[in-house]
């Protein structure tokens, strides 16, 4: 898969700015070169020197030593080579200085000026219609400003260049921010160097958010579920919302997506009539249990009713009271009249309607009608069409019983095409090892294998137990045990010896590289970039124990190509996860890309014979919407009879059914797994793989100081043809503080001599270290931690006035323990970013393979 920004490259520094930073930053380096000979050459004149003479050559030799441009006099005598040519590099750099700050204004003005042009694109405010529309505001007046902003518009300009800088560099799915295409390798296609972007064959498309769409449309029908309601009971998703009025139990029924537990009461919302209460009650054990069974989406009330009989000890009639009185009291409500999994919702919601609120049916064909043209509408047609959404939004609302939000989504979608391999295959064979490697950090592994010894050790070994009883303890439990694992505790894991061995295999991995990033730093400090031996990786990864080598598995990495090397940028869950919400618009271009992701998918979810079943549930996020892809489903009610078991012969969790055979549920959303509901939670983590955070190894870290004496460097890692990191800088005290308002000019001179001294580019992105263990510790029942997911990147160009103006405003937003990379590649004029998704798929206890067909 490949994902191509539309907005080309462009660069906002002028022509003018960008010679003198780099002659300042030539000269600071030849000047920095010198330092040691001058000095040496100085300190011999001054042993036979007297006099005037004598402080003469002290004073140019304490200038040479601090840096600092010397007296005029300096110039007037002839002095040795080293010297001389340490004056003439000072000299040019002064000029330099001179030029920005003299000419600082003028450039501001001509990049003011650029900027104008630049945020005037259609495109690019195509989507901030859709994703921002208060930026696009803001945009707007920018762009009409020419180069001359007013006050307001020049407080816009920090968050003018990020949206900016997000739509040339980011590659990630947004709106038109990014087009998304699927690729198969024919010796005859696109080098995968050589994409471009052709608006002729990318093609929007423009959608209703289900879930919320679903809740909106819930709220404009009688309630009860009297109408259409068969239709929700596979649906899967959780909408949130309020019944209107007391209800009996429908066809299906639900969570209220309103409540919320504390550890002895749950609260929700109960509507009475036009009146919204916030009511309270005890979280009974009955009542845990009739949650814990609609985790997974709605249910039939005579499923419910079984399986809450079967867990309670109590009568059939007796369990339909509980799930009659839940309902009642607006606890559980009537499960979706939509299928949240249709390719277009709307038409069902409009044939609902039409028979029983005429007034709705007729404001949401509105809103369909204006959804048909957003597509071609340019960006005042779009702002007006999507004003317009937000009105019939607001009269459904008020019309019906539950909040709900017509959320307008956007997909660009590639028509299908080949690429070769060609001038890139060595680094494809690299980027496997690359993917055997990830897999030592594999964070699944420790899951599974902590799950099992807590699952042991709460029920015993051989013991089955059902999965929605106690899924939930069960990641709790696993949160705890995360904790433990950087402890000095030898028992945790399963039996074997497995778990110690794996963090053994790490500990191993990283103190490596990091010896050698040491070893490196100290014997060539100037050198750009550390090639570490092919066959290093391999040695490393080869410690991964058997256990964890038994499961087949696959990884998409995300990597950029340039001159012949793949740069990585990510590793993340493969089998086409995370382009799935894609693939339906690939399939009516005539793309065979969901024919072979469900193929794939089958074959590494079925390795060792055991036939996967898709969970088609949204959960409340439309990420999760995708066609369908395996021949076998799960519904929320058949998750009421999965159990999870203990195989004591090979000492690990198996997933069984009903009747008692093995089963495997997985879900191929692209919702991060953390999110999920804990029963499809546990069932992912024992069956897939999870992302791999290849920046928080923290091989390269510097010393663990709030701010270090000096910057820190890190060097370029490669392996092969793969770049495995960027080059990295850690600022420390010697940083150029944030300026005050009359010293910008100043503070972009300061910049660029630090950059001279640690030889940092041009254009860097911003970046926070990610906190490896964070997505291990979302609680089962919701809420994430401050610092779960990394904060995004952010690029910046150290040559423009405009972006080094921002760069103390980037900076201040971040999380502690931000640093800067290396832009590579970079941004170049005209051309467009673009990033690959490459999957390599790994047979049970095999080594990872490069898919190259469509097969």
């Amino acid at each position: 898969m490949v994902r191509v920004n539309p907005l080309p490259g462009r660069r906002l520094g002028s022509a003018a700015l960008t010679a003198a930073i780099t002659a300042l930053a030539e000269a600071e380096r030849q000047c920095a070169a010198l330092v040691d000979a001058a000095r040496a050459e100085l300190f011999d004149l001054a042993t036979g020197a007297g006099g005037h003479e004598l402080r003469t050559v002290l004073e140019l030799k304490r200038a040479v030593h601090n840096q600092r441009t010397p007296k005029p006099s300096a110039t007037n005598r002839s002095w040795p080579e080293a010297t001389s040519a340490w004056l003439a590099a000072r000299q040019r750099g002064d000029l330099a200085r001179s030029v920005l700050t003299t000419g600082y204004e003028n450039c501001l003005a001509e990049e003011r000026a650029a900027l104008a042009q630049a945020v005037a694109a259609e495109p690019f405010q195509v989507s901030l219609a859709l994703t921002s529309p208060g930026v696009l505001a803001a945009v707007r007046r920018y762009a009409r400003s020419a180069g001359r902003p007013s006050k307001q518009d020049r407080k816009s300009e920090r968050g003018i260049l990020q949206h900016l800088a997000r739509a040339m560099v980011r590659t990630s799915p947004l709106a038109r921010f990014t087009a998304v295409g699927f690729a198969s390798w024919a010796d005859q296609g696109t080098a995968l160097d050589r994409v471009t972007f052709q608006r002729r064959r990318t093609h929007p498309l423009v959608s209703v958010d289900r879930a919320l769409f679903a809740t909106l449309v819930d709220g404009l029908l009688p309630a009860g579920g009297e109408v259409g309601g068969e239709a929700g009971g596979e649906a899967g998703g959780e909408a949130g919302g309020e019944a209107g009025g007391e209800a009996a139990p429908a066809a299906t029924v639900r969570r209220n997506s309103s409540l919320r537990t504390t550890q002895d009461a749950v609260r929700f919302r109960r509507r009475d009539g036009a009146q919204i209460r916030v009511l309270s009650t005890p979280l009974t054990p009955q009542l845990t249990t009739l949650l814990d069974l609609l985790t997974l989406g709605p249910v039939s009330p005579a499923e419910l009713g079984r399986a809450l009989a079967d867990r309670l000890g109590c009568s059939g009639e007796q369990a339909a009271q509980l799930v009659l009185a839940a309902c009642e009291a607006q606890i559980l409500l009537p499960g979706p009249v939509l299928d949240e999994q249709a390719a277009d919702p709307l038409p069902a919601a409009l044939e609902l309607l039409r028979g029983h609120d005429p007034a709705a049916a007729t404001a949401l064909a509105e809103a369909a009608s204006a959804l048909d043209r957003l597509p071609r509408a340019t960006v005042t047609e779009r702002v007006a069409l999507l004003n317009r959404l937000d009105s019939v939004q607001q009269r459904l609302t008020e019309h019906g019983t539950r909040p709900g939000r017509l959320q307008v989504n956007e997909d660009y979608v590639l028509d299908p095409f080949t690429v070769s391999a060609d001038g890139y295959r060595p680094a494809l064979d690299d980027l496997a090892e690359v993917a055997e490697f990830a897999a030592l950090f594999e964070r699944h592994h420790e899951l599974r294998a902590l799950a099992c010894a807590l699952f042991v050790e709460r029920f015993g070994a051989g013991a089955s137990v059902p999965l929605v009883d106690h899924a939930t303890a069960l990641v709790e439990a696993l949160r705890g045990a995360g904790t433990r694992l950087s402890g000095p505790d030898g028992n945790l894991g399963p039996r074997d010896g497995s778990l110690a061995r794996l963090l053994k295999a790490r500990a191993a991995a990283v103190r490596t590289i990091g010896e050698r990033i040491a070893r490196h730093r100290a014997e060539q400090p100037q050198a750009e970039e550390l090639a570490l031996e092919p066959g290093l990786l391999a040695e490393l990864a080869a410690a991964l124990p058997e256990r964890f080598r038994r499961p087949a598995a696959s990884y998409g990495l995300t990597v950029q190509p340039v001159a012949g090397r793949l740069v990585l940028n990510g590793c993340f869950p493969g089998h086409g996860l995370l382009g799935m919400r894609f693939l339906g618009a690939d399939r009516e271009l005539g793309g065979r890309a969901g024919e072979s992701i469900a193929r794939r998918a089958t074959a590494v979810f079925s390795a060792d014979g055991v036939e996967p079943c898709e969970d088609r549930g949204l959960h409340g996020f439309n990420i999760n919407h995708r066609i369908p892809l395996l021949e076998r489903t799960i519904t929320p009610g058949e998750w009421l009879g999965v159990r999870l078991a203990h195989d004591p012969d090979r000492d690990e969790l198996v997933l069984l059914d009903a009747d008692g055979a093995r089963v495997r549920p997985v879900t191929l959303g692209m919702r991060w797994q953390e999110l999920h509901p804990a029963p499809l939670r546990i069932a992912t983590l024992l069956a897939d793989t999870s992302p791999v955070a290849v920046d928080a190894f923290g091989w390269e870290r510097p010393l663990a100081t709030d701010a270090p004496r000096r910057t820190v460097a890190s060097p370029r890692l490669t392996v092969g043809q793969v770049v495995l990191q960027r080059r990295r800088w850690y600022p420390g005290a010697d940083f150029p503080s944030a300026p005050g308002p009359t010293e910008a000019a100043q503070h972009l001179v300061d910049l660029t001599a630090w950059r001279a001294v640690h030889a940092v580019p041009d254009e860097v992105v911003i970046k926070t270290g990610s906190d490896r263990a964070a997505p291990a510790r979302i609680p089962a029942g919701g809420g994430r931690p401050a610092q779960w997911r990394p904060e995004k990147p952010q690029y910046a160009d150290l040559a423009s006035a405009l972006a080094v103006r921002a760069l103390p405003w980037f900076l201040e937003r971040r999380s502690p323990g931000s640093y800067l990379e290396e832009a590579l590649p970079g941004v170049h004029r005209g051309r467009h970013a673009f990033e690959w998704v490459i999957e390599f798929d790994r047979p049970a206890g095999a080594r990872f393979q490069l898919r190259t067909s469509c097969e």
